[in-house]
């Protein structure tokens, strides 16, 4: 059997087969502009706790800069205290966090090296006398990201270098 199409047959047939539908076309828009909404939205999350994960690992470094001094400093029982060392409360506040003085040292500067908006902390050491030999010290070290507040503590034991 042969089919026969006319020719006004065979212009109906690819002129419906030859392309996409308006609603088609708006469909695949609104799918791809979620799409993108979506991982815009993922992305500036992933930033954000990027960005505060790495704002805690400059607390602690700084935490731990206090402690390393606390350990380090020379304590002899028969001479004088170090000033570090000595009993009480210590305060220091305005400790930058986010300020990237290496970038500027070397010239690495860029539109987007301070996009980011300061972030200072407070930097709080607490000295104990356990004994006239022994002391504890408590490190803490306080800030605000995104109208959040986080600390970060680290404490130690220290002795005095001479028995």
């Amino acid at each position: 059997m042969v089919n026969v199409f006319s020719p006004k047959s065979a212009g109906r047939l690819r002129r419906g087969t030859a392309g996409f539908t308006l609603v088609e076309v708006l469909i695949a828009g609104a799918l791809l502009a979620v799409l993108i909404s979506g991982s815009v939205t993922a992305l500036t999350q992933l930033n954000r706790w990027a960005t505060g994960a790495r704002l805690r690992t400059i607390a602690q470094a700084v935490a731990q800069q206090r402690i390393d001094l606390i350990e380090t400093t020379p304590w002899q029982v028969i001479g004088t205290r170090p000033t570090i060392l000595a009993a009480g409360t210590t305060t220091e506040t305005n400790v930058p966090l986010n300020n990237d003085d290496y970038n500027a040292a070397t010239s690495l500067i860029s539109p987007y090296t301070n996009l980011d908006s300061q972030v200072m902390s407070t930097r709080t050491t607490v000295i104990t006398d356990l004994t006239t030999r022994t002391l504890r010290a408590t490190v803490t070290v306080t800030f605000t990201y995104r109208n959040r507040p986080f600390t970060i503590t680290l404490n130690t034991l220290r002795a005095t270098d001479s028995i």
